[in-house]
């Protein structure tokens, strides 16, 4: 027993005398021999100063410290864990393939500039990342989840991207705050990221003090408590998949796209809204722009695909709560006759605006599963969903549509089973 007890003795030395203490003015290369460097106090890199810090290298910040950036900072391989926050403070942040595990304040980039590409940022108790006066940085192929508050948060910034992300199970103790809040800065394009079983709205874009007029394209955006909310906003919604968003059996929840006030005035053009309990919920005067083939502009040609946005029985596509008609045509009623699609409508003969939704859009989808359109079905439609399946990009609406075969807004070997049951039949 004595000797257990001097063994482990001296492994607990062993550990504390192998830590690099840190604090104050820090610069230069940190490397494996340091391992781990903990924080005693705040450190910062200071202005006209770069730090480096190599591939798996371990930085402990103590629970509560900073670790601030005025200068420059390049982290690659580098796990940073235990409490504190990161700052960027009018500095340059490059961080690839670098963890953040419970994080207190998550990664803060006030001014300045930051690339995050490869990283992974969970269990942050506050934000995970937050933006603020940032003229131009990225978040790419990065995971953010299960934070406490918002996932992503951009304030007053331009030229922020966000791309090929996943945000999952955030905004934990507190349903009002978005995986990815945008407000009052019109960030360069929200694309292809999977924004997935939030607790709050999977994206929320609100103008406060500035227009907010981001280009939300081909995200897949499923399982949150909205799916997207516009507030004063005109953003363009292009070519996403949104999916089963609503909290089970709460009304106030539910909307594919919930669009208030009267500057959201956005155009929504080719996404998949399906399976939530609205599909567009519009009020307060907003007036997003569904569908128009009046003008000439051809960014504006709806191509939405529309299915069974569904709530206690009754179907609403799309809900116009305002006395403002609403343009929506040229879009797919998914499953419907066109005598079938006014009764999914809540305009003026409901009490709202009216909507205008004709003509619809005449080409037809090919009939699930002819996932390939070569006017059969067959085992090359089976080859194009297992690549699709095992593929890393998000699909886009039509091909999700015509590739969830069981309907229950997931691509999986469900639907692969389905597909060679009807290919043998």
């Amino acid at each position: 027993m004595m000797r257990i007890k001097i063994f482990l003795l001296l492994f607990l030395l062993s550990n504390l005398m192998s830590q690099t203490p840190v604090e104050g003015n820090v610069s230069g290369v940190w490397d494996m021999l340091g391992n781990p460097y903990r924080l005693t106090a705040d450190c910062v890199v200071a202005f006209g100063d770069t730090l480096i810090i190599q591939d798996g290298v371990r930085v402990d910040l103590d629970s509560l410290f900073e670790f601030r950036v005025q200068g420059v900072l390049f982290a690659t391989g580098v796990l940073f864990n235990n409490g504190g926050r990161i700052r960027g403070d009018n500095g340059f942040l490059d961080m690839n393939n670098c963890a953040f595990i419970e994080l207190e304040g998550g990664i803060n980039i006030i001014s300045g500039s930051a690339q995050i590409h490869g990283c992974r940022i969970e269990d942050t108790a506050e934000t995970g990342i937050s933006f603020s006066n940032v003229d131009s940085a990225y978040v790419r192929n990065s995971h953010i989840s299960n934070s406490g508050d918002y996932g992503i948060k951009i304030l007053q910034s331009d030229e922020v991207e966000v791309s090929n992300c996943l945000l999952a199970g955030n905004s934990v103790n507190d349903f009002n705050h978005p995986a990815l809040f945008i407000d009052s800065c019109s960030p360069q394009v929200i694309e292809n990221n999977i924004i997935d079983n939030n607790h709050g709205q999977g994206v929320g874009v609100w103008t406060l003090t500035s227009i907010a007029a981001p280009v939300l394209r081909g995200n897949f955006i499923r399982g949150n408590f909205t799916g997207i909310t516009v507030v004063n906003s005109p953003a363009y919604i292009l070519d996403n998949v949104i999916v089963s968003n609503y909290q089970e059996g709460n009304f106030n929840s539910g909307a594919g796209i919930f669009a208030g006030y009267g500057s959201s005035v956005g155009i929504v053009m080719g996404n998949y809204i399906g399976g939530n309990y609205y599909g567009v919920s519009v009020i307060n005067g907003a007036s997003p722009n569904l569908g128009d083939m009046v003008n000439d502009y051809p960014g504006d040609d709806g191509l939405n695909l529309f299915y069974d946005n569904t709530f206690d029985g009754q179907t609403w596509h799309i809900w116009n709560g305002t006395s403002s008609p609403i343009m929506a045509q040229n879009n797919y009623w998914l499953d419907m006759d066109i005598s079938e699609v006014d009764a999914t409508l809540y305009d003026n003969e409901e009490g709202g605006g009216e909507i205008f939704f004709e003509p619809i859009y005449a080409e037809p989808l090919p009939e699930p599963p002819d996932i390939n359109d070569d006017g059969s079905v067959n085992i090359l439609d089976v080859v194009v969903l297992i690549e699709g399946i095992v593929g890393l990009g998000i699909p886009d609406p039509v091909i999700f549509y015509l590739s969830d075969i069981n309907h229950d807004y997931d691509i999986n070997v469900s639907d692969v089973t389905a597909l060679i049951e009807i290919v043998v039949q």
